[in-house]
């Protein structure tokens, strides 16, 4: 069933902003990434994808780039006190734990800083802007994102989890939990009944090589989603090893259609967090979205490959 929403607006950059202020008051307490999500009113799966299409950076790298500038600021501007009590002060539990990540995000020492041997260390810190619609350095052209409406009904997919992105993609992680997933439907004498192969990432990305970040790939069963039609189905099921059952509830779904290799998806997904959703105003609902495939990649041209991403609204 395709319907046309009724906006339940939201402005992402303010309610971004009370995050971003509380992170500025509390750099010497614990922010997880739970708590910032509440302090923005968003859930958490949605939070971590605004937050970054919007700051160009992840909450904890967000976190660790204000705790380390104001650092800098601490041990430039009071060179007698111990560098123990600047890393307190911004949420470090150790003089170590501070020199540790001054080395790995921006070459230098406390020490160096605290003594004047880096001057400049503000160059260590370039501005960081909201992204415009020109896209991040890097992000192919995207078209303009058109979406269709959906109503979808509530479903059950049968899901193996894939684990790991290399250079970028999470196309290893989603071999190794299909690799998973197929032997069990055939074992099962399932894969007749699939409908569609869908596959959601439950996370964001810490990084091109975030080695935790997980990808759920899944079978529907009954019901078809581009078509709107049938009963939705949960087959028995032997579960083992990564195998479960995830439960999509019932809602509304904006629905956008990429054609091509399954590596551009993700890029395709930050630019619907960074321009059409705030653009638009929707406002998400505490549900992870998703790619359904529509396509066989062993039987179809990369280039021609259709997914439909869709993205949960309120």
């Amino acid at each position: 069933m395709t319907t046309t929403p009724t906006p339940a607006s939201v402005r992402y950059l303010d309610l971004l902003s009370r995050a971003a202020a509380h992170v500025e008051a509390n750099l010497d307490a614990a922010l997880d990434a739970d708590l910032l999500a509440r302090q923005a009113a968003m859930s958490r799966h949605h939070f971590h994808r605004v937050f970054h299409a919007y700051f160009g950076l992840t909450v904890g790298g967000y976190v660790t780039w204000r705790r380390l500038r104001r650092a800098c600021e601490l041990l430039a501007a009071q060179r007698s006190a111990p560098v123990l009590e600047t890393a307190q002060a911004v949420g470090f539990e150790s003089a170590q734990a501070l020199a540790k990540a001054m080395r790995r995000e921006l070459g230098t020492t406390p020490t160096a800083v605290r003594d004047g041997n880096e001057p400049a260390w503000a160059r260590f810190f370039a501005q960081r802007h909201i992204p415009d619609e020109s896209g991040a350095p890097g992000e192919p052209a995207m078209r303009p994102l058109q979406p269709r409406w959906v109503e979808a009904p509530a479903l059950d997919a049968l899901t193996a989890t894939g684990r790991g992105m290399t250079q970028g993609t999470m196309t290893r992680a989603a071999q190794q939990a299909f690799g998973e997933l197929w032997p069990a439907l055939l074992a099962e004498g399932l894969a007749p009944r699939v409908t569609h192969t869908i596959a959601t990432m439950p996370e964001e990305p810490q990084g091109p090589e975030d080695a935790d970040c997980r990808i759920l790939v899944g079978a529907l069963f009954g019901h078809s989603l581009p078509e709107g039609r049938g009963e939705p189905a949960r087959p028995q099921a032997a579960l083992g090893g990564s195998l479960a059952w995830w439960h999509l509830p019932a809602g509304r779904y904006a629905v956008f259609t990429h054609v091509g290799a399954y590596t551009g998806l993700h890029s395709m997904w930050k630019a619907i967090y960074r321009h059409w959703l705030p653009a638009t105003g929707y406002a998400t609902r505490d549900v992870p979205g998703f790619d359904l495939y529509l396509d066989d990649p062993r039987g179809t041209p990369e280039a021609q490959l259709r997914t439909h991403l869709y993205l949960p609204l309120q």
